[in-house]
């Protein structure tokens, strides 16, 4: 609904919004294009199913599309970016006071939180992504969009402790993986800020694995993948998953045709202790293989790539490396969750191509610089200093 909702307020400025689209976009819209050949290929379980999603799709790429123009103004991107943090922290704070919380318990022990029925895992992502843009603002940027910078924290925390209520092990990879990636790639300019930078990262990261051990559901999922290998299904989902690609290597089982494919063969694997109607990859790769083969593989992922290149030769622009953190993390959440339909992966897609493009901009006007100050070097003496009275008088100015 927001999506459609944006695309509508786009039409009111096309000129703005659907300028010339970045290169990533023809990548995606050819994957698209496979989607339709590997599903005309495949017999369908659900017509309206693969239609649904193919729609979603459709929607997120023009999305992208759309916020990678409107964010390359700097002003629009930086008030997106602490908006959302903002959203995220009131999110965060309402289950913690008991608005709209809702429980579920676990086998392990404990409970685990969200909010108004909201998947756990879902939630996470969407808390860990603005917690690791909110240190990005803070600390990670040229210009910081958070001060006093000591506010910050306490809104670091409550994000925090939300993530970790959810009991959600992918949102404690997430988070872990976008600070890492603020530690290890952060381009300060002096010794001293990439000491305190380094300092708050480890500072963070450490909080945030104290909190977790803290809570009991946290810590018992943690201890349960630690001693047994257990990852809710998955450790049985992906070997089935990589022999499904095996088979049908080139276009693949067909979207949504390989989620009810793979709740077949875990029942079979299991012995009948699992059977879901259908079953969801939990692996963007994997559902990339399996859904449209190598060839919508080869297709999809060249876009994801030009994106966290640009998000990394975008750390000595005006954003530094909050794009690249939050790419980071997403793409570590998609390791153990399928999250293609989710506008929030495209939106931050779209952040590190803008970011990428706020740092090309000031090279652009330097070298117009030079050539214009070249072209006067040039001119006869006379057009300089002569009876027209100076330069600014044949220049035009700007």
């Amino acid at each position: 609904m927001l999506g459609a909702i944006l695309l509508l307020a786009a039409l009111l400025q096309p000129g703005l919004s659907f300028r010339r689209p970045p290169g990533a976009f023809w990548w995606f819209a050819g994957y698209l294009h496979v989607f339709a050949l590997a599903t005309s290929m495949n017999f369908l379980n659900d017509q309206r199913e693969v239609l649904q999603l193919f729609l979603i799709i459709l929607q997120n790429i023009l999305v992208f599309w759309v916020a990678y123009n409107v964010l390359r103004d700097e002003r629009v991107m930086t008030n997106a970016l602490v908006t959302y943090v903002v959203a995220c922290a009131i999110r965060a704070g309402l289950p913690l006071l008991g608005v709209g919380r809702t429980t579920r318990s676990v086998w392990t022990g404990g409970e685990r939180w969200t909010w108004f029925g909201q998947n756990e895992n879902n939630s996470a992502m969407f808390l860990a992504a603005a917690l690791i843009v909110l240190v990005g603002l803070t600390y990670g940027r040229t210009r910081s969009a958070i001060r006093p910078k000591l506010l910050a924290w306490p809104l670091a925390a409550l994000i925090a402790a939300a993530i970790v209520q959810t009991g959600s092990r992918g949102g404690l990879a997430t988070l872990a993986a976008g600070l890492l990636a603020f530690i290890l790639f952060n381009p300060a300019a002096t010794l001293r800020i990439r000491i305190r930078n380094t300092a708050v990262g480890l500072v963070a990261l450490s909080l945030l694995l104290g909190a977790a051990y803290a809570a009991p559901v946290m810590r018992d999922r943690l201890a349960d993948t630690a001693e047994h290998g257990a990852m809710a299904g998955r450790e049985t989902l992906f070997p089935v998953l990589i022999g499904m690609f095996s088979e049908k290597p080139l276009l693949g089982w067909g979207p949504v045709n390989n989620d009810y494919e793979l709740s077949l063969r875990e029942l079979y694997v299991s012995e009948g202790e699992k059977f879901l109607f259908k079953r969801d990859t939990h692996n963007l790769m994997l559902e990339t293989l399996t859904a449209t083969g190598l060839l919508g593989t080869v297709v999809f992922w060249p876009g994801i790539v030009l994106c966290v290149l640009a998000a990394w030769r975008a750390r000595p622009g005006p954003e530094g490396v909050l794009p690249l953190a939050v790419l980071a993390g997403l793409l570590m959440a998609n390791m153990s969750g399928n999250y293609i339909g989710s506008k929030l992966l495209w939106f931050f897609l779209a952040v590190a191509l803008a970011a990428y493009d706020h740092t090309r901009r000031p090279d652009r006007r330097s070298d117009r610089h030079v050539r214009e100050r070249a072209s006067v070097t040039h001119l006869p003496h006379t057009e300089r200093s002569g009876s027209w009275g100076s330069v600014s008088s044949v220049w035009p100015r700007t």
